[in-house]
This record gives structure tokens, C-alpha cells and sequence, in this order.
């Protein structure tokens, strides 16, 4: 369009445009307004619900704010493939089924149970994980992925697998929304919180989060899966590499205000 009092041509929205606009208006809104109507059935299993309704809410709705906004920076539109890793007994999968009704959404979990609710109570499609990361695969790639508190119990390798996992599970354009301990928990653990762990455990978390901005320990009776801390130092440091991924952003505290989150894209081939 030309403006005869400015001589500036304006664009004007192309057709196939429009739908897009549609598209960013709405998750746009939903970033302020989540939806409602979300599923309350808990499985019997879910060690995430402790009988607390309004909290399970609270953080699966804290989950929607993280990822809508997220979507929104990173400029995609609505997603059509959803992975949910891990996907637990749908805290946060139930959330995503209701603001985004017309997604294929895949669950994703070690826990075969989880993996199973989800599939038969939110119409998910069911794949069981794996230890190794590095070698799980999917038969599609996935616009959004969202890791809740999943690479907060693994050790370095860990986080690299699943990046590793993630970055093969993105389409191009796709993004990635993972959270991570930080700071926060940091400053938790030297007023006293365990999370879990033996005081031993938690003195060698900080040690080596204080000389290198990583730390991990195993649970007692879990070997290979703990509790890390990964300092955003740290953080960007080891995503240097990964020049087939932008860092769109890195937040503290966005999650329950509890756990940070990053948000990762994949770019197109050869940028």
C-alpha cells in the first residue's frame, strides 16, 4: 500500500499470511488467558498429586505460561507435534491437550504407567523412553518440546544426551522449552533443603558447582539419576557448540518459581 502523504510503501499482509497473524493472536492470548476446563482426573500412580488439587494445577499452569511465551519470542505459531519428556502422569500434558485441542501430542516417560494414562485419558501417543537419550529416536519431529524436570537428575553426560535427543527431535524452527536447576536451588541447598539427598551429597553438588558451575550427585538408591545444578554459565558455555541451536532465552525462577528454564530453536539447515 502506498501512503500518498508519506511516499513510504506499507506491506500489505499477503493471504497465506493472515491465518499466521490468526494463529500468533490467539496463542497470544492464551499466553495471559490458559485455558480452562482442564482435565482433574489423577491416576492412581501419579507421585506428582499428593493430594494436592490446587497445587498440581498451579504448576501445570505455571508449565503454559512458560511455553506460550516462549512460542510467542521464538515466532512460532500454534504447534501441530507436541513431545511431553517426561511426560509423567500428565501434570503439564493435560494443560497442553486444552490449550492446543488440535495437536498430535506424544508422551514420552521412562514410567510405562504415565506413558499409558496419558495416552488413554489425554488421546496421546504412547512412547516409552530410554536411559540413553543419546539414542532415543521418534518417528517425527516435533514443533514444541517441553522437558519439565528431567535433566535437573542428571549428571553432565546426561544433559548432553538430551540435548543431543532433542536437537535430532526438532524440526527446523522448532522449539525446545527445558528447565533446569539454577541459582535458586543453589541458594536452597546451602540454607539446608536436601532435595532428597544426604548431606554429604548435597556439600559435593556445591563443591563442584562452585568451582565449574555444575554439580550432581545420585540418590542413595538410584544410581545414575540425582540431583544437578547448572549454573547459566555453565549453561551457555556448553551450548557453544551447538551452532544448529539458538538460545532464545534463559529465565530464573520461571517455573513455580522454583526451577529455571531455557528455551532452545532449531535453526534451518545451514544458517
Amino acid at each position: 500500500m502506498h501512503s500518498a502523504r508519506s511516499g513510504i510503501s506499507l506491506p500489505i499482509d499477503m493471504p497465506e499470511e493472515q491465518p499466521r497473524r490468526s494463529q500468533f493472536a490467539r496463542l497470544q492470548h492464551l499466553c495471559h488467558e490458559p485455558p480452562t476446563g482442564i482435565s482433574e482426573r489423577i491416576a492412581p500412580a501419579d507421585t506428582m498429586f499428593g493430594g494436592h488439587a490446587d497445587r498440581y494445577r498451579v504448576v501445570g499452569l505455571s508449565a503454559w505460561r512458560c511455553i506460550t511465551a516462549a512460542l510467542l519470542v521464538a515466532g512460532v505459531p500454534e504447534p501441530r507435534q507436541i513431545l511431553d519428556m517426561p511426560c509423567g502422569h500428565g501434570r503439564v500434558l493435560r494443560v497442553l491437550r486444552r490449550g492446543f485441542p488440535d495437536a498430535e501430542i506424544t508422551a514420552c516417560d521412562l514410567d510405562r504407567d504415565g506413558v499409558d494414562f496419558c495416552a488413554n485419558e489425554f488421546g496421546a501417543k504412547p512412547v516409552y523412553s530410554s536411559t540413553d537419550l543419546g539414542h532415543l529416536q521418534f518417528d517425527r519431529q516435533f514443533d514444541l518440546i517441553w522437558c519439565g524436570s528431567l535433566v535437573t537428575h542428571l549428571d553432565a553426560p546426561g544433559w548432553l544426551g538430551t540435548f543431543q535427543c532433542f536437537f535430532r527431535a526438532l524440526r527446523p524452527g522448532g522449539v525446545a522449552v527445558v528447565t533446569f536447576h539454577g541459582r535458586w536451588v543453589a541458594h536452597r541447598m546451602q540454607q539446608g533443603e536436601h532435595y532428597g539427598l544426604s548431606e554429604a551429597a548435597v556439600r559435593g553438588i556445591l563443591a563442584g558447582y562452585a568451582a565449574t558451575g555444575f554439580g550432581y550427585a545420585d540418590y542413595d538408591s538410584q544410581p545414575g539419576y540425582g540431583v544437578s545444578l547448572s549454573s547459566p554459565t555453565w549453561l551457555l558455555r556448553e551450548l557453544l557448540a551447538w551452532q544448529g541451536l539458538r538460545v532464545v532465552g534463559l529465565t530464573e525462577r520461571w517455573w513455580d518459581d522454583h526451577q529455571d528454564v531455557l528455551v532452545v530453536q532449531r535453526l534451518a539447515d545451514g544458517m
